[in-house]
C-alpha cells in the first residue's frame, strides 16, 4: 500500500485526459531535395547520322548542340544511325542518345558537379554518379546511376515486391520503410519504365478503397466473420477452402448459411472457419474483414464498392434474432392507433399479468345502470316508472329514482401515474408508456413475439359513432290528449304504425303529477318521421335541439344547449348593516349525453341521458323564486346502425288560473261574475327524444360523414324549418344543426 495512503494524506486523482485528439503535422520533407537538374533549355534541332562513329555523334551532340561539359573515356568503338523527322529538344536529343550508346555497350555517368562521362561500364565504375530523384511533373535528369524514388502512399516493401521481378538483379539498391522510398540504379531509358509502374501503383489507397463498417444486434462479430470467409471462399478456392463447407458438420457456420440463418455456436463457426478459410481464398484481396470487438461490429474494406452493398446483404441476413434464445432484451411497441394504457391492461390480464404501478383509468367510459324516466316539478317529487320493449327489437329498461341522484358517468382522464407496469412471468415485464403511447416490454424473442401478436390484433382503428338526435316538444290537443304512443299505435299518417310496450310492474302508470309514461319505439322504414310530419299537420311541434355528435366507441358524448339561471341563495347581514346577497347559477335547457357501444354485426348499444330544465312561469308562493321543471330519461337501448329510436312518454301539464274584475264587486257572490271574469288555463305537453346512430369504421367512412355535414350546414337555412305541411303555427325555430329523421 503506498506511504501516502497508509499515513492518511489524501492522494490528488489525476486529471482525466484530454478526450480530444492532438495533432501535430510534419512537412512531409523525409530527403532532400536533388542540388543537380536537368540540362539547360536549347533550341530544338533535327539530325541525321548513318553510320556515323560513336565519338563524332558524342561530339556534335553534347558540345555543339547541348553546350554541356562531357569527357571521353577511351576505349569506344562502334557507329551509331540516329535521325529525327523534325525538331527536338535537347532532352530527347540525349535520351537518344542513351539508347545508342546502351546498344553499342556504353553508358552516360553525369557526375555531382554535372559533367558527362562516356565510356564502358567497367572504366566509368570509379566516378561516383550524381544522385538523382523521381520528382512529381519533371523529368528525370540524363545518365546513369542511383535514383531515389520516394512513395507517396504505397508502402516500400509493397512496391519492391511488384518491382522485383521486372528490374534486373542489381537494378534494386535499397529499400527504406522508414522514409517510405526505393533506391533504383540504371540507365534513364531503363529507369522511366519502371518509374511508370511505381506512379501507377503509389495512389490513395485509402481514397480508392471502400469501408463499411456494420454493427451487429443479434450475433458476435466471430460468427460474421467465419461466414463471410467462408462465403468468399466460393468454389474455385483453394482445396482446403472448397472441402471445408463439405466437411462442415451440422450446426456450423455452412449449415447455419444454408438453412439461412446463424443456429451454431460462434466456437464451432470459428473452427470451420480456421480449418478452411486462408489467405489464398479467392476474394481474399478484394474483400478484408476485420471484427471490432468493443463496437460488436463487422469492418468490411473492399477496393469495389459493389462489394459492400452485398456484404451487408450477407450481413443482414445472417444479424437476426432467433426465437429459441431465451435472453430477455427490451422491445419497444409503437402504439398506432389505440391507447397504450388500455392494450397494456388487456394483454396483462391476457397473459395473466399482475400490476406492478399504478393503473389509473383506462378512459374507457363505465357501463351505465338502469335509466329512469319522469318529470319532477322543483325538489320534492318524482314520477312512477316502467319499462317497455319496441316492437321491433329495441329495449328499454328504467327503475325509480329521484331527481338528480342518477345519472349517467362520464369517462373522465385519470391524472394518476403515466407509467403502468405489469409482470408477465420470470423475466417478463410489460410497460405502458402514456407519454409517448408506446409500450416497453423486457422479455425473450419467443415471449415478445406472443405479446407482439396480441397487440397487433388490438391495435386497431377505433370505431366511431354519429349519433344525429333530436328533441322535439309536441303539444298534446285533441285526439292527442292521451300522449303520442296512441298515435303512433293507431296508425297516423295513412296508416303507418309504431310500437310502444306498458310494462305490468309498475304500480301506477299515470301518476298524479303527469299523466303519461315512458316508451321506446323503434322503427327503420321511415314511419318516425311521417309520424312526426303528421303531426305537425295537427298541432305544435317545437325542436328543442338537433344536433349532431361524433364520438369513439365506448367514450361518452355530451351536448348542453341552455342558460344559466340565476337562483338567490339567501342573504346574510354583516355587523355594520350591510346586507349581502348569495346567488348561485343553475342550468337550464337541454343536456344530452350518449354512450355508443358497437359490436361486429353493428349493433349500436346506447346509454341515453337526456335532461331538459325549464323555468316555470309561475313562482312558487312559500319561497316567492321561480321553480323549475327537468323531465330526464336515462335508458339503455340497441338499435342497427341507421335505425332510428324514439324515447317518449315525458308528459308536462301546465295549469293556470287567472281572474279579472271590478274591485269589491267582482268578489261578490252570485254577481260577482257580472263585474268579472275568470280564466282557467291547461296545457299539456310531451317531450320526444329521437336518435340515429350510425357506425364509422373507416376513414372514407369519416370523410363521407363530414362531407355530409358540411352539405347540411350550407343549405341551412336563416328562415324557419317546417316539419310538414299547415299553417304557420306549426313551424319550429331553427337549430344550430339540422338531422334528418329517418
Amino acid at each position: 500500500m503506498p506511504a501516502a495512503s497508509q499515513s492518511g494524506t489524501a492522494v490528488k486523482a489525476e486529471a482525466p485526459p484530454d478526450s480530444e485528439p492532438t495533432l501535430t503535422r510534419g512537412t512531409d520533407i523525409v530527403v532532400a531535395p536533388p542540388r543537380l537538374q536537368g540540362l539547360p533549355a536549347t533550341a530544338p534541332t533535327s539530325f541525321n547520322f548513318e553510320d556515323a562513329p560513336v565519338q563524332d555523334v558524342v561530339n556534335v551532340l553534347m558540345r555543339d548542340m547541348l553546350h554541356a561539359d562531357f569527357v571521353i573515356h577511351p576505349p569506344i568503338s562502334g557507329t551509331v544511325t540516329l535521325a529525327t523527322r523534325t525538331d527536338v529538344s535537347g532532352d530527347q536529343a540525349v535520351f537518344l542518345l542513351e539508347s545508342a550508346l546502351q546498344a553499342n555497350g556504353l553508358q552516360m555517368v553525369r557526375d555531382p558537379r554535372g559533367v558527362y562521362h562516356v565510356g564502358k561500364p567497367e572504366v566509368l565504375k570509379g566516378i561516383g554518379p550524381a544522385v538523382r530523384q523521381m520528382e512529381p511533373g519533371k523529368v528525370l535528369p540524363p545518365g546513369t546511376g542511383a535514383i531515389v524514388v520516394p512513395l507517396q502512399y504505397i508502402g516500400a516493401n509493397e512496391m519492391a515486391a511488384i518491382l522485383k521481378p521486372m528490374l534486373p538483379p542489381d537494378a534494386l539498391l535499397r529499400v527504406d520503410p522508414v522514409r517510405n522510398l526505393l533506391v533504383l540504379g540504371g540507365s534513364r531509358s531503363q529507369a522511366e519504365g519502371w518509374l511508370d509502374l511505381v506512379r501507377t501503383f503509389d495512389v490513395n489507397l485509402l481514397k480508392g478503397m471502400s469501408v463499411g463498417i456494420f454493427p451487429l444486434k443479434y450475433v458476435t462479430t466471430k460468427e460474421v466473420e467465419a461466414a463471410l470467409k467462408l462465403l468468399s471462399a466460393g468454389t474455385g478456392g483453394s482445396a482446403g477452402a472448397s472441402a471445408a463447407p463439405a466437411q462442415a458438420a451440422p450446426g456450423s457456420v455452412a449449415t447455419a448459411l444454408a438453412s439461412g440463418g446463424l443456429g451454431a455456436s460462434s466456437n464451432s463457426m470459428a473452427a470451420a472457419a480456421s480449418s478452411g478459410v486462408n489467405e489464398t481464398l479467392p476474394l481474399f484481396g478484394a474483400i478484408r474483414i476485420l471484427t471490432v470487438e468493443r463496437l460488436n461490429a463487422v469492418m468490411v474494406v473492399t477496393p469495389r464498392a459493389a462489394y459492400l452493398e452485398e456484404a451487408k446483404n450477407w450481413i443482414d441476413s445472417l444479424d437476426k434474432p432467433t426465437n429459441n434464445s431465451g435472453e430477455p432484451q427490451l422491445f419497444v411497441y409503437p402504439v398506432q392507433n389505440g391507447n397504450a394504457k388500455h392494450l397494456a391492461s388487456v394483454v396483462g390480464g391476457l397473459f395473466g399479468g399482475t400490476s406492478s404501478g399504478s393503473t389509473g383509468n383506462t378512459g374507457v367510459a363505465p357501463g351505465l345502470t338502469s335509466g329512469s324516466a319522469g318529470t319532477t316539478l322543483g325538489n320534492n317529487s318524482s314520477f312512477g316508472n316502467s319499462s317497455g320493449y319496441g316492437g321491433t327489437g329495441g329495449l328499454g329498461s328504467t327503475s325509480s329514482s329521484s331527481l338528480g341522484t342518477n345519472r349517467s358517468t362520464m369517462a373522465s382522464a385519470n391524472s394518476g401515474a403515466n407509467v403502468t407496469g405489469y409482470n408477465l412471468g420470470p423475466n417478463v415485464r410489460l410497460i405502458a408508456d402514456s407519454a409517448n403511447n408506446a409500450i416497453l416490454v423486457y422479455a425473450s424473442r419467443a415471449d415478445f413475439n406472443k405479446i407482439e401478436t396480441a397487440l397487433k390484433r388490438l391495435d386497431v382503428p377505433a370505431t366511431q359513432v354519429l349519433i344525429e338526435a333530436t328533441i322535439v316538444e309536441v303539444s298534446l290537443t285533441g285526439n292527442l290528449s292521451y300522449g303520442l304512443q296512441w298515435a303512433f299505435n293507431n296508425g297516423l299518417s295513412n296508416g303507418r304504425t309504431g310500437a310502444g310496450v306498458l310494462t305490468t310492474n309498475s304500480t301506477g302508470v299515470i301518476s298524479s303529477v303527469a299523466q303519461g309514461f315512458t316508451y321506446t319505439l323503434k322503427n327503420s322504414a321511415g314511419s318516425i318521421q311521417a309520424v312526426l310530419n303528421a303531426l305537425a299537420s295537427e298541432t305544435n311541434v317545437n325542436v328543442l335541439s338537433s344536433p349532431s355528435l361524433m364520438v369513439v366507441d365506448n367514450y361518452t358524448a355530451n351536448i348542453m344547449v341552455g342558460t344559466q339561471q340565476p337562483i338567490s341563495g339567501g342573504s346574510s347581514v354583516t355587523s355594520t348593516g350591510v346586507v349581502t346577497s348569495n346567488v348561485q347559477y343553475k342550468d337550464t335547457g337541454v343536456n344530452l349525453m350518449v354512450t355508443p357501444s358497437v359490436n361486429s354485426g353493428n349493433m349500436v348499444t346506447m346509454e341515453i341521458n337526456q335532461n331538459v330544465t325549464d323555468v316555470a312561469s309561475v313562482p312558487d308562493e312559500v319561497t316567492k323564486q321561480y321553480p323549475f321543471t327537468q323531465r330526464q330519461v336515462t335508458s339503455k337501448v340497441a338499435v342497427r346502425s341507421g335505425e332510428t329510436i324514439v324515447l317518449g312518454g315525458m308528459i308536462r301539464e301546465n295549469k293556470s288560473n287567472s281572474s279579472a274584475g271590478l274591485p269589491i264587486l267582482s268578489s261578490l257572490p252570485v254577481v260577482g261574475a257580472l263585474f268579472g271574469a275568470k280564466n282557467v288555463g291547461n296545457s299539456r305537453t310531451e317531450l320526444l327524444v329521437v336518435i340515429t346512430p350510425k357506425v364509422v369504421r373507416s376513414d372514407q367512412e369519416i370523410r363521407d360523414v363530414s362531407d355530409e355535414l358540411r352539405d347540411k350546414m350550407r343549405g341551412l337555412s336563416l328562415s324557419n324549418i317546417q316539419l310538414g305541411a299547415g299553417s304557420s303555427s306549426n313551424r319550429v325555430p331553427t337549430t344550430s344543426s339540422v338531422s334528418t329523421l329517418k
